[in-house]
């Protein structure tokens, strides 16, 4: 279970998807912007209804949480400055496929960061 703290608030969604960098895969999109204002990262989910029904989708977003729990200790995200929103496009449960694709985008974002600085 993702960590309250690390949980998105929703009245930042629109204000990531507008300012935000894109990072975009076939499963969905990644949305990374700076933030530092408060604890970081922080994710937030939306996924699509063209996904399929509601248990899909909120099976989805289980397993997202789950992955970016694990994604927080494995790749040493706490107090980064950025929050991300993950847009999914494609219903997939599989995890560790589902896992591949977020940590790659995930990889992306913080290497872009990385030449930025």
């Amino acid at each position: 279970m993702l960590q309250k703290r690390y949980r998105l608030p929703a009245k930042l969604f629109k204000h990531i998807y507008d300012k935000g960098k894109k990072y975009r895969s076939e499963v969905g999109m990644l949305i990374a912007l700076p933030y530092a204002e408060e604890i970081t990262p922080k994710f937030g989910f939306v996924v699509s209804k063209k996904v399929g029904n509601a248990p899909a989708r909120h099976r989805m977003t289980r397993v997202l949480r789950a992955i970016v729990h694990e994604s927080v200790d494995e790749l040493e995200l706490k107090d980064n400055g950025y929050i991300y929103e993950f847009i999914a496009f494609k219903f997939c449960d599989d995890y560790s496929a589902l896992k591949e694709v977020f940590q790659s985008l995930l990889k992306q974002s913080l290497n872009d960061k990385e030449d930025n600085s």
